[in-house]
This record gives C-alpha cells, sequence and structure tokens, in this order.
C-alpha cells in the first residue's frame, strides 16, 4: 500500500497489472482485496487488532462452549 496514492490510483495500478483478458470477476476480486486491506490498514492504526496468541486463546475458548 502507497500511503500517497488514492484507493482509485491504487486500484487503477493493480487492474494495469492483470492481464488484458483479465475477467470482470478477477478486476473485482483484486479491487475488494485492496478495500479489504485497506481497511484493515484503518483498523490496526486505532488499535482495533488481537495478536495471533490472543485468536488462539479466544477460538479455543470458543470452542469450549
Amino acid at each position: 500500500m502507497n500511503a500517497t496514492m488514492t484507493f482509485k490510483e491504487e486500484a487503477m495500478l493493480a487492474i494495469s497489472r492483470l492481464p488484458a483478458r483479465a475477467t470482470t470477476q478477477r478486476v473485482r476480486e483484486t479491487v475488494d482485496i485492496l478495500a479489504a486491506l485497506r481497511e484493515s490498514e484503518r483498523a490496526s492504526a486505532a488499535g482495533k487488532i488481537f495478536s495471533h496468541d490472543e485468536v488462539v486463546r479466544r477460538f479455543r475458548a470458543w470452542r469450549k462452549k
């Protein structure tokens, strides 16, 4: 992710790197992945993330229910 690029610029760059015969589904998937990465970066910056160990602990607690 490039902090100086807008989402549109990043999406256009990613799409331009796809093969010329890429399907609309592949284009959509590429844009969806970029959007998910952006969202995860915002969540991380806001401290809304869990460490791997915390996720494992929560999963094990959930499985015991």
